[in-house]
């Protein structure tokens, strides 16, 4: 199973190494081209910077040297190689390639799981503006349509990324007026502090 935990992970975040505006927005190429493969996504990731695509998204490198990014970061941030440029190569593939893909099947299971769980409200995948540009996974309505909140679906590994992301995710999610609560996912796909979520939707219906 891919690792993106551990040492390479504290310095991915904290380097900005996979920040959506510093590489790809990876889900939305998912959301958009639906790849049925690991190699299709890997194609699409370097397609999206040699290529203008009318779907709009634009990538800073491929996978590899995003690899090369996080290889070189090391430097700046412990003064010493700890990794190979092959390890961080195979990191950022786990990141972008293996966990986004998956990521994306966790948002489904998401979504299917609070629609079990939530029988007075509507849960939608969030779509569009919403979900590019405010970094809303999933909407939740009451029976009358009305929004309640908005919810991120994001890898338990998300909370160690360098502060300036994290502030930018909140400002992102400001933005919409409506409550925005995270749902975090384990290495083993579990939902982290779900109980506590569902309490909380159900304490704005």
């Amino acid at each position: 199973m891919a690792y993106t935990g551990g040492q390479l992970n504290e310095l991915n975040g904290k380097m900005g190494i996979s920040d959506p505006f510093m590489s790809v927005p990876v889900m939305k190429i998912i959301k958009v081209h639906k790849p049925k493969s690991k190699d299709a996504l890997v194609q699409l990731i370097e397609y999206h910077k040699l290529n203008e695509c009318k779907c709009g998204i634009v990538s800073t490198g491929t996978v590899k040297e995003f690899g090369a990014r996080l290889y070189e970061s090391q430097i700046e941030y412990w003064n010493e190689y700890k990794y190979s440029l092959k390890d961080c190569i195979q990191w950022e593939y786990d990141l972008f390639v293996i966990q986004s893909l998956k990521g994306g099947n966790i948002e489904k299971k998401a979504i299917k799981l609070l629609k079990s769980k939530l029988k007075r409200n509507k849960v939608e995948e969030a779509q569009g503006y919403l979900d590019e540009s405010l970094r809303i996974d999933i909407i939740i309505y009451d029976l009358e349509q009305n929004v309640v909140g908005g919810i991120q679906v994001k890898p338990k590994t998300f909370k160690s990324m360098r502060p300036e992301v994290l502030y930018m995710q909140k400002k992102q999610n400001l933005k919409w007026g409506y409550p925005v609560w995270f749902l975090f996912y384990n290495r083993d796909e579990s939902f982290e502090d779900l109980d506590e979520l569902l309490e909380t939707i159900k304490l704005c219906n």
